[in-house]
């Protein structure tokens, strides 16, 4: 969480609202949504269809993430559809910075408006090049989505301490077990 630049905490923590390897999901129901938009300083009334879309945008941006463990030109074979099928119900707009920069930001109200806020720092990070770092990690039991801050964006494990332990243990087993 400390090396994600701060457009991007945000998207980080709206990617991991839900934990594989605990169960905990804040958007489980209503309530629990309602709560993750609170303790992130965003209070907006949610019904079930902000609840839905919620969801459904973030496995769809936590689906991209996966891709960006492969270079680019081999992030094109998994489908943007879904994406983009959510992505024109959330309204953005240019606005104009103090300094005259153009960026996107939401302009939509309430639950949109967050989702405008997720998606706009996408569309910025994407322009920088640092979308393509935020990546899931390919654990099973684990799928946190995290920021690879390293020189190059090699970086595979969301920690080389916990997942690419576990991975690098279960590698060095199977080679060694009798057959």
């Amino acid at each position: 969480m400390a090396d994600v630049p701060a457009p991007l905490t945000l998207v980080e923590s709206f990617l991991n609202s839900i934990d594989v390897e605990s169960g905990l999901d804040d958007l489980r129901d209503l309530a629990t949504f309602r709560r993750w938009l609170a303790d992130h300083d965003r209070p907006a009334p949610a019904d079930e269809a902000d609840l839905d879309l919620a969801r459904r945008l973030r496995a769809e941006l936590r689906a991209e993430t996966a891709t960006h463990h492969d270079p680019p030109e081999q992030a094109g074979h998994r489908s943007r559809d879904a994406l983009d099928a959510l992505s024109v119900r959330i309204p953005l707009a240019v606005r104009f910075a103090p300094d005259g920069a153009a960026v996107p930001a939401p302009a939509g109200t309430g639950v949109t408006a967050v989702l405008g806020e997720v998606l706009a720092a996408v569309a910025l990070a994407a322009h920088d090049g640092s979308w393509r770092r935020m990546k899931i990690c390919p654990a099973d039991d684990c799928r946190w989505v995290y920021y690879d801050a390293s020189r190059n964006s090699s970086r595979r494990w969301c920690s080389m301490r916990v997942c690419g332990n576990r991975n690098k243990t279960r590698t060095y087993r199977q080679r060694t077990a009798p057959a």
